[in-house]
């Protein structure tokens, strides 16, 4: 298979969702020169209008569960004719037009997936499309996101109605005066019982697991303004996890009343110790007796559903809003490999043995949105290949990696969509840290594991 030569030093960017297009926005105003590449027909990732077979996908009624203004880029702010809880249609309208706002759509190829990416000659990488091409770059930055894999639970006994993963719901139309069971109680799993009660016979919620609801208002105020993010800060950043997680929950009760409201079950868990469910409409549909709750299921057996309270249902439908598995299909196990949902990277972004493989947007946040996340990962990307910031050195990663992998387990639940967890704020601010401590490690000329000078000639 030929390989195709650049003529250049180039980065290839995998993904063009959120996390792909702060790269890129990044990137070119570090003057790095690069190339995205994404299996869907334009940007926006799960939020791309055009649905793409095999893809996850925002349903059109699915409504950001970030307030407007924590889902945007620093210097871009989202149109003030939005709602305070932008739809579908709009939030990929406003990632589309990222693109001409920084002049950078010609560095998109779509409609084209990476299929492999390896080592190759000369410190290089060895990237195969699905086209069949393949080319060298002398860095990747793998943004591909993460819903991608469902994860599906593998209850005993057979169920003879329909099964769909939340990957693949589209519309609540087809559920119209059917018994549907929903699975889960993340943001998607309380979004589409809400949906789906609409049209439904009959809905029901099967909950593993209390947790905190949070409404789009509390107190008279937008709830970011309610519940700020300068509080979640200060209490994670200063105070120890005894003590911050029952401040936090106190707080929590205060603001928006006990967690057990509508006879939702009790949290075994303080706030902040997993990601809450933002929801407009949950607590009312269950009040209104159209969203039925259940606990975990226990068995199936025809079209019969068997919960570990013992109680049974009869349903035709079941949805799975059962999460997904981090996956990176393209990179050997050997290179890397997040081992459920684990991300044993530097700041989640660097890769100790492979310093010119990065990583952006493999986190779950408490917070109030992904993307300036993303844009303070992509800032140390950039600065790491335009030669502006320095990495420490291997071991000094390696030992940050063990530490912030003990910290997940002690601070958050122990379940797959935590095991990546952090808190977006203190997140941040470390990510500023570092950022300032790397620019000091180029600026006295340490080497560390950047390999500056052919890194920085990415620089135009």
């Amino acid at each position: 298979m030929e390989i195709r030569a650049t003529g250049r030093d180039v980065v290839c960017v995998i993904g063009a969702g959120p996390a792909g297009l702060a790269t890129a926005v990044e990137l070119s105003r570090s003057g790095v020169d690069f190339v995205c590449f994404d299996q869907r027909p334009g940007p926006g990732g799960v939020w791309c209008p055009q649905d793409t077979t095999g893809m996850t996908h925002a349903w059109p009624t699915l409504t950001l569960n970030s307030p407007r203004g924590w889902f945007e880029l620093s210097d871009h702010p989202m149109p003030r004719s939005y709602p305070d809880f932008p739809r579908a249609d709009q939030v990929s309208a406003y990632l589309e037009g990222c693109l001409d706002h920084y002049g950078i759509r010609d560095r998109f190829e779509w409609g084209t997936g990476v299929v492999r990416v390896e080592p190759g000659p000369d410190d290089c990488w060895r990237v195969t499309l699905t086209t069949g091409e393949t080319r060298l770059f002398t860095a990747v930055v793998v943004a591909n996101g993460h819903h991608n894999e469902p994860l599906l639970p593998d209850f005993p006994g057979e169920f003879s109605g329909g099964t769909r993963h939340s990957q693949t719901y589209r519309s609540r139309d087809e559920y119209a005066g059917k018994r549907v069971l929903v699975v889960g109680f993340g943001n998607s799993g309380s979004q589409i019982a809400a949906d789906v009660s609409a049209v439904a016979d009959t809905t029901v919620l099967a909950i593993r697991r209390g947790g905190y609801v949070l409404p789009h208002y509390a107190r008279g105020l937008r709830i970011d303004r309610a519940m700020p993010s300068w509080l979640g800060f200060l209490v994670n950043a200063y105070l120890p996890r005894p003590i911050a997680g029952p401040l936090l929950t106190a707080y929590c009760r205060l603001v928006v009343g006990s967690p057990t409201r509508a006879g939702l079950p009790r949290p075994d868990h303080h706030f902040g110790s997993a990601l809450p469910t933002v929801t407009a409409d949950l607590p009312a549909r269950i009040d209104a007796g159209l969203v039925r709750l259940r606990p975990q299921v226990a068995r199936l057996a025809g079209s019969s559903v068997e919960f570990t309270d013992g109680s049974r249902e009869e349903v035709d439908e079941i949805i799975y809003c059962t999460g997904y598995r981090t996956t990176t299909p393209f990179l050997d196990a050997a290179v890397f490999d997040s081992d459920d949902n684990r991300v044993p990277l530097y700041l989640r972004v660097f890769h100790p043995e492979h310093p010119s493989l990065h990583f952006v947007g493999f986190l779950q946040a408490v917070g109030w949105g992904f993307l300036p996340l993303f844009e303070s990962q992509a800032r140390l990307v950039a600065a790491h290949l335009s030669g502006a910031y320095v990495l420490p050195d291997p071991a000094r990663m390696r030992s940050a990696i063990v530490a912030d992998l003990d910290r997940v387990r002690r601070n958050f639940v122990d379940s797959s969509r935590n095991r990546y967890q952090m808190n977006g704020a203190v997140y941040q601010h470390e990510c500023r840290v570092e950022l300032r401590r790397g620019a000091r490690r180029a600026g006295a000329g340490e080497q560390g594991s950047t390999r500056r000078g052919r890194l920085a000639s990415l620089a135009r």
